[in-house]
């Protein structure tokens, strides 16, 4: 399973993924373009992965802007869910066999 983190900040008044062209979310006018998102973070992916989105300080501290991450986070949450049917099963799996292994 791969695992990807990316940090979401504010930058000139908009929520942007950091390390990501293209996409952002004004703060004031907040429009979700899901191409972009999609091109963004889900594009080029061919095996299970998880997506985890991280607030950076600046962004837990503005209410609206934290707001918004909470819904984007939820939309990309969402779509790991259908994008890795069974994760759930898998994981619970893996771990039961780790704990045979380790016993």
């Amino acid at each position: 399973m791969v695992q990807k983190t990316y940090r979401v900040g504010l930058k000139d008044g908009k929520i942007a993924i950091e390390g990501v062209d293209g996409f952002s979310i004004a703060v004031e006018d907040p429009k979700l373009n899901v191409g972009k998102l999609y091109s963004a973070l889900f594009a080029g992916i061919d095996r299970p992965t998880t997506i985890s989105l991280e607030p950076t300080t600046e962004l837990k501290q503005d209410q609206k802007a934290r707001s918004f991450f909470e819904s984007l986070k939820k939309i990309v949450d969402g779509a790991c869910e259908k994008m890795n049917p069974g994760l759930a099963e898998i994981a619970v799996k893996a771990e039961q066999l780790d704990a045979d292994g380790s016993e």
